[in-house]
């Protein structure tokens, strides 16, 4: 009998939750109860974003009585590996076949993370996942291996990034038209003092009308809204959009002939995904300002995008617009990543040790990160291996 025990060591109270640039420590326990002939022993630290979903399309042959219309589905595919780092505790790819003798043998293993890691996520049509897996190699029989998934959370700056200080403006031009007769403009300009806000903060909107045209704006409406984008790689690269409303207001708008300023602000709720754009190709989560101006008649409404970055660490230097706690926001609820045990058995006091849900994550305080390592030269990045526990004797080839 074979049997392998991977067990991590809890990043923190809530378990495996690991920020980039931390370190990925535990224990590989092999238990044989006769000797054993293996090609390899190596534990693998592995991470990707994965995109998929589905499409109908319609095709039509023949003419006449002959005539046929056929449905079939295109599965859309993208990947995006970040992380596929691997070590062997003993053997080597291809190797030759090693005697290991009878009783539990132990492995300690730690291995430090990238610094540009997406976060955990699980969406409707992709996720981006993570897990450790240690993989006994066999000659000619099935690998035995076992899994266990972990979970990844940013803390980003925004002060890191000088370009979310440049203020963003945006303006549209709008005239209605009835019969053959068109209004005066009606313009509609919007600016933010800077593009980058923290989860808490205050998003302070100015709104700038110039109602030359006939027609009323009855209200404008302020919405945050985020973007979820997943990208294709086959057959073919494509890319579709899930836009969710996060929070909105609304305020006055502009008659007709009146000019006028608003003044409004918009508080970004406190549990939110941050934006992901400078991590992941694959799936993006973007963040958008949308101000539509709500005109009288049956007229087209025009609408004005923000583009904004959400993160972690709010821009230093301005306090006008600092988090507030306890915002009185509504919150759009975010679903839960997906769970799963592992493969193989591990002790009792790390049975139910599984990721948590990305909600419980963000709220983690910040690591200490003193403890990290260094990262290795050797090729395999960060990875700091034990001795094997027991000898291991090489067969020789006949």
């Amino acid at each position: 009998m074979t049997h392998i025990n991977l067990i991590l060591e809890p990043n923190s109270e809530r378990g495996l939750i690991y920020y980039p640039g931390q370190v990925v420590k535990g224990t590989v326990e092999l238990f044989l109860e006769s000797t054993k002939s293996f090609r390899g022993f190596y534990v693998t630290v592995f991470g990707q974003a994965r995109a998929h979903w589905t499409e109908t399309r319609t095709s039509t042959t023949g003419t006449g009585k002959n005539r046929r219309t056929t449905h079939h589905t295109v599965h859309f595919e993208g990947k995006e590996i970040y992380l596929n780092s691997k070590t062997y505790l003993f053997g080597q790819n291809s190797g030759p076949s090693f005697d290991v003798q009878p009783g539990s043998h132990k492995y300690n293993f730690a291995c430090q993370l990238p610094d540009q890691l997406p976060y955990t996520f699980d969406g409707v049509h992709g996720e981006i996942k993570y897990y450790v897996e240690a993989v006994l190699d066999i000659p000619w029989r099935f690998d035995k291996e076992v899994k266990t998934p972990i979970t990844i959370v940013r803390h980003d700056d925004l002060n890191l990034y000088q370009e979310l200080r440049i203020a963003q403006k945006v303006e549209e031009v709008k005239t209605f038209c009835c019969l053959f007769c068109q209004s005066e403009p009606l313009l509609i300009q919007a600016t933010i003092p800077y593009s980058g806000f923290a989860k808490g903060q205050h998003v302070p909107i100015k709104i700038d009308y110039s109602n030359k045209s006939d027609v009323d704006v009855l209200m404008t409406r302020i919405k945050l809204k985020r973007m979820i984008s997943y990208t294709s790689t086959t057959p073919h690269e494509k890319t579709r959009s899930d836009t969710e409303k996060m929070v909105e207001l609304s305020t006055r708008g502009a008659k007709a002939g009146e000019s006028l300023s608003l003044e409004q602000t918009l508080d970004i709720p406190h549990v939110m995904m941050t934006s992901n754009g400078r991590f992941c190709r694959t799936i993006r989560i973007e963040y958008y300002i949308e101000i539509e101006a709500q005109v009288d008649g049956c007229h087209s409404n025009p609408e004005l995008r923000l583009p904004i970055t959400i993160g972690s660490e709010p821009i230093r230097g301005d306090n006008q617009y600092a988090i507030t706690p306890g915002a009185n926001v509504y919150i759009q609820p975010v679903q839960p990543l997906a769970q799963y045990q592992p493969s193989a058995p591990v002790e009792e006091q790390f049975k139910n040790d599984l990721p948590p849900s990305f909600d419980e994550a963000i709220k983690m305080p910040m690591p200490d990160n003193s403890a990290m390592i260094q990262q290795s030269t050797s090729g395999n990045l960060g990875w700091n291996v034990s001795t094997p526990s027991a000898p291991i004797a090489e067969k020789n080839n006949l």
